[in-house]
Parts: C-alpha cells; structure tokens; sequence
C-alpha cells in the first residue's frame, strides 16, 4: 500500500514538473561534464525554433549555443554561474538575446543545469531606451536645456549633464542637491526662485521664471527654470528644466540699447521740430494773423469782397496757428515736464476729441507728481498712439483712459469702442504703432498686454515698473 502511494505521489510530482517545464517562457537543459545534453525540455522551439529531437542531433549544448559558456574554474569554486548575456541564432536565422544561468547539479548523469532566458525584446527595448536618451542628450544639449530632478522630502536633486555645464560644472564632479542649486542662484534672485518652487511644491503646480546663476566657474549665466510638483498628499518630487539663454539675453539688452538710442533720437528730434514749430513757424503765422486782422479793421474802403476775403485768410492764418500748436505740444508735450503725466493725458485728450469728434473719458487714481520722466514719457506715448489708433483704424466714437498708480507701478488702461481686430491674425502696417507701444514699454521693464476681438472694441493695458525702470 505504501509502495503504491509513493510511486503515484512520484507519478504527480513528474506530472507536475512536466506541466510545469511546458508553460515555462525559459529553455531548461541538463548536460554532463562533456556539455552533451542528459536532458532537453519539451519547449526548447519556443525560443530557438528547433524541436528537442533537433537539439538532441545537436549532442553538445555548445553547438545550440554557438560557443561553449562555462568557465569551469568559476563554476568549482561558486557553483553557479548567474546572468550570463549571450546571443543565438533560431532555426530561421534571426537573433536572439538570452540570460543564461548555469548550476552545478546532480541529476540522473547529469552535472550542469542550464536555464535560457529569452530577454530580446527587453534587449531592444533597452536599446530603443538608449537612443531615445542619446537623442533627447543631443536635443537637449544643441537647445542648451538641462533636466533636473527633486526628491522633495530629501532635497537631494539630480542633474543631467548639461545642467552640470550650466552650472559651471562641466565634468560633473559636483554633488546636486536643492542647497547647492540655490547657492548657485544669483543673490538678488534667490529668494523669488526659492518662492516659486517651494510655492509649486506645496499647491502641486508649476512654476516659470527667469534668473541668473553664478556657476562653480564664477560665470554668471541667465537661465530660464521651468518646473512641476508631484504630490501625494504632500510634496514628493518636482521635474524641469533650465535653459542657457545668456547670448539670448546679451543680445536682448544690445538691441535694448540700440532701441533706445533710437527712441532717444527720436525724441530730441521730435522736440527740435517741436521747438521750431513753436518758437519760429507758429509765431510767424500768428503775426501774419494779426497783420490780417488788424488790416481787415482798417480796409474800409475796399470793395467787400476783397474784404471778406481778407477776413477769411485772417481766419484761416488763426486756424493755421492752432494747428501748428496742436502738432508741436504732441510732437513734445512741454505740460508733461512742467504740469505732469495726468494734465498732460487730459489736455491731449481734449484736443484730440476736439478735433475729431471722439467721445474721451479720463480716469486717474493715485498717480503722484513728479513720476520718473522716461516712465511718463512712455505712458504718455503708449496712450497717444493707442487713441491714435483708435481714431485712424476702428472708426471708435468713444474711449476710456484710465490711469492708476501703486507703490511697485503704474496701470494704464485705453478702451475703445471700434471695430477691434484678430490679434493672432497678421499684422499689417497699422501695427507699427502697436510695435511703437511694444518697444516703449519693454525699455522701461513693464509689460503690454493687447485685447482684441472684432467687433468688440480694444484694450490695450500698460503696466510699467515704478523702480528699475530702464
């Protein structure tokens, strides 16, 4: 009874095996000392496409393998041999990657266990993986954009090699961590880019900003840092990346520069053109206003008409001379220098309601005398060529100026009612004028933002900073 017990466990036991051997994704053999096979297992063709009768004619496990793999001396001394990489040719000629495990057995003759693991496509994943780096390094790299990640609980960071290079560290020696790149920030930066990502860390948002870096060289650089927050629950992990633009930013304040030289000649030109307007041309129209008039009062005995044309002409050198006076104070507002930024934006807009019919209210709120001069000027001339525009472009019958300063900076607001444009459409020679705005505004350090749409009117918005400004 005990025999027949034993020999059916014994029955279920190699049942179980052979199932087992059958659904295995690994190729199981056995060899003797000489590597000829004691044992195949029934799925050897899954992975080389040969059959077992095919690898038994075969004889040695070298000949299916290609080369023997066994270092016997490792094997007497460790008794296995682990993650041997190796690659074979299948019965149809393609390749295959295989992770081979040898172990010392003792298994009916047989003295070698070898188990082949078929791991190509974990292989061209890897590879696939490999190339896709090589080429997001190379990316990277010509884009001048390092990758940094930061484990937040432990403020250790890493570094992609152009990071390194940024930071002045081009071989890499240095240890990241969250400390060490907030040394490298610029002090007068620090504390707003310390802000910004621990904001973006503690709500799980992204964080944007530019600053400067001085690296472990001592060269000072102008970065771009873009950032995002993982949390679960608390802050876990944040993602980004940091872009070089230090010839960018080089470049940026040349054509500042040159801008604004340019901005500056126009200015003295147009004040020089102003000044002769006023002081030569307008002086000489109104005495020849005068002398009409006071010829007019004195041409009694002419015919009448000839003195109703002479009343005529004395009208029209008076209307000649308010004109002249109108195009020198926009050509160089002298109340924006002596009355200040409001007066100066209410008397233009009088007159350019006055002269074109449009509807003008103004609005200001805590602006102070004396402002900075190059940041009234620019606000002056953004709204000039704002209302400019809405006059000679979108047809508008009424705006809105409005003018409102805090400690930090100085809003201005134009609204129209005209015909509005497509913003994202492109621009044609009207938007010069826009472009005037533009540049005016960036000299100046603040920002204009244009709101458009057809048919509804425009706004333009001016934010200018009251400190370090230009």
């Amino acid at each position: 009874m005990d025999d027949t017990l034993t020999a059916l466990a014994l029955r279920e036991s190699e049942e179980l095996h052979r199932i087992t051997l059958m659904n295995m994704s690994d190729a199981v053999f056995i060899t003797n000392d000489e590597g000829s096979f004691t044992f195949i297992c029934p799925n050897v063709d899954v992975i080389f496409g040969f059959g077992p009768d095919e690898v038994r004619s075969m004889k040695r496990i070298s000949h299916l393998l290609g080369r023997d793999l066994v270092d016997h001396a490792q094997l007497a001394v460790h008794g296995e041999i682990r993650n041997i990489e190796h690659e074979v040719a299948t019965k149809r000629g393609t390749r295959r990657a295989l992770l081979v495990h040898i172990k010392q057995v003792a298994i009916k003759g047989g003295t070698t266990l070898y188990v082949c693991r078929d791991v190509t496509e974990r292989k061209e994943s890897e590879r696939a993986l490999r190339r896709n780096e090589e080429r997001l390094t190379l990316a990277l790299e010509a884009a001048s954009m390092g990758m940094w990640d930061l484990h937040v609980p432990s403020g250790e960071m890493s570094w992609s090699p152009e990071t390194h290079r940024i930071l002045g560290d081009p071989a890499g020696d240095k240890t990241p961590s969250f400390d060490s790149f907030l040394e490298l920030v610029h002090a007068a930066d620090r504390a707003r880019v310390s802000q910004a990502m621990i904001d973006a860390m503690d709500q799980g948002g992204s964080y944007e900003t530019e600053f400067r870096v001085v690296g472990y060289d001592d060269v000072e650089r102008w970065v771009m840092g873009k950032g995002k927050a993982v949390r679960n629950g608390k802050p876990l992990r944040m993602l980004g990346v940091v872009v070089d633009f230090t010839d960018r930013h080089r470049l940026e304040d040349e054509r500042r520069e040159l801008s604004g030289r340019l901005i500056h000649a126009h200015e003295q030109e147009r004040i020089r053109i102003a000044r002769e307007l006023h002081d030569d041309v307008a002086q000489r129209l109104s005495l020849l206003a005068v002398e009409l008039s006071s010829l007019a009062r004195h041409a009694d005995k002419v015919p009448s008409d000839i003195h109703e044309r002479i009343v005529q002409l004395s009208a029209h050198a008076a209307t000649l001379g308010s004109d002249l006076h109108r195009m020198s104070h926009e050509l160089h507002p002298a109340t924006l220098e002596q009355l200040g930024l409001e007066t100066a934006i209410r008397a233009f807009c009088r007159e350019l309601s006055n002269a074109h019919g449009i509807a003008i209210d103004v609005n200001v709120r805590a602006v102070a005398h004396p402002l900075p001069q190059d940041v009234a000027l620019c606000v002056y001339r953004v709204t000039q060529e704002a209302l400019r525009n809405a006059v000679r472009h979108s047809g508008a019958s009424t705006a809105i100026v409005t003018l409102a300063a805090t400690a930090d900076e100085i809003v201005l607001n134009v609204t129209d009612s005209g015909a509005g444009f497509d913003v994202r459409a492109p621009r044609d020679r009207a938007s010069l004028g826009l472009r005037s705005m533009l540049e005016r505004v960036w000299l100046v350090n603040g920002q204009l933002a244009i709101h458009s749409k057809k048919g509804e009117g425009t706004r333009i918005e001016a934010r200018v900073p009251l400190q370090n400004a230009g």
